[in-house]
């Protein structure tokens, strides 16, 4: 089933956005203006595994420049990369895709794809990241486990708070590029005081050898956020991130501008 993830995705993306305005145009002939419902300001999509409970299906997009994409304790060598996304939510269920592509550097392209649904405090999700090897030829119908350039996800995450929210993550790579099958959890902590957000994580590899060539702390870092400018239920932002990989002995700083 893995398989036809990126095919579900990509057609409810394109179907379900044209469905939406052809609905929100017969909505707004229909209601008058104290009939029309009131919706609340999003937070930006950065945090795309953020889910809408309402009854109406909500698409978003977002993007970013980061100067590293950095990812879990891990150096992709895009410097700089360009990072967009979209996602349609609806009754806790999220449909999204999310890429990286790399201005320069050493770095290949990633394309992933993710479904998940929220429970209460509790969100389960499904990715399928992909990334294209020039020097293989990898090709991206290729599930074949010798020769896949696909890594398939499996998330367990536990949210608490708003303005003070404590995340803790449990993943497991457990089929496709990753012989080892990785187990990777994590706990971040982050802070919003008016427009700005401050985060702390540490991440640690359980069992495998995708994040490190032995268990240990992999993700150690902070960062901090401004919110810029708001332009309906987006806003743009500029962030700053220390990252350290202990188990590597690494260290990255990376900034990031996007909305």
């Amino acid at each position: 089933m893995t398989r036809y993830l990126p095919f579900i995705v990509i057609s409810v993306l394109l179907l379900v956005p044209a469905s939406l305005s052809a609905q929100n145009q017969m909505l707004d002939e229909s209601l008058t203006a104290d009939e029309y419902p009131k919706t609340e300001k999003s937070a930006i999509a950065e945090k795309s595994a953020i889910t809408n409970k309402s009854a109406n299906v909500e698409f978003t997009a977002n993007a970013q420049l980061v100067s590293r994409y950095l990812w879990r304790g891990q150096d992709y060598g895009h410097a700089p990369s360009f990072q967009p996304g979209a996602e349609l939510s609806w009754r806790g269920f999220t449909l999204g895709a999310w890429s990286a592509l790399k201005i320069a550097g050493e770095g290949e392209p990633e394309l992933d794809f993710y479904i998940s649904k929220e429970a209460g405090k509790f969100t389960f999700a499904l990715w399928d990241y992909w990334s294209y090897d020039k020097t293989i030829r990898t090709q991206y119908f290729d599930y074949n486990s010798a020769t896949t350039s696909h890594m398939f996800e499996g998330q367990i995450i536990y949210s608490t708070g708003e303005r003070n929210q404590f995340n803790m993550m449990l993943s497991s790579l457990f089929l496709g590029a990753d012989p080892t099958k990785s187990l990777y959890g994590e706990v971040e902590y982050v802070r919003e005081f008016g427009k700005n957000e401050i985060a702390l994580v540490a991440g640690y590899q359980f069992k495998g050898e995708y994040y490190a060539p032995h268990s240990g702390f992999v993700n150690i870092g902070c960062s901090y956020l401004r919110y810029l400018w708001d332009f309906g239920k987006y806003s743009t932002f500029i962030s700053f991130s220390l990252t350290a990989n202990p188990a590597l002995k690494k260290t990255f700083f990376a900034v990031a501008v996007g909305f």
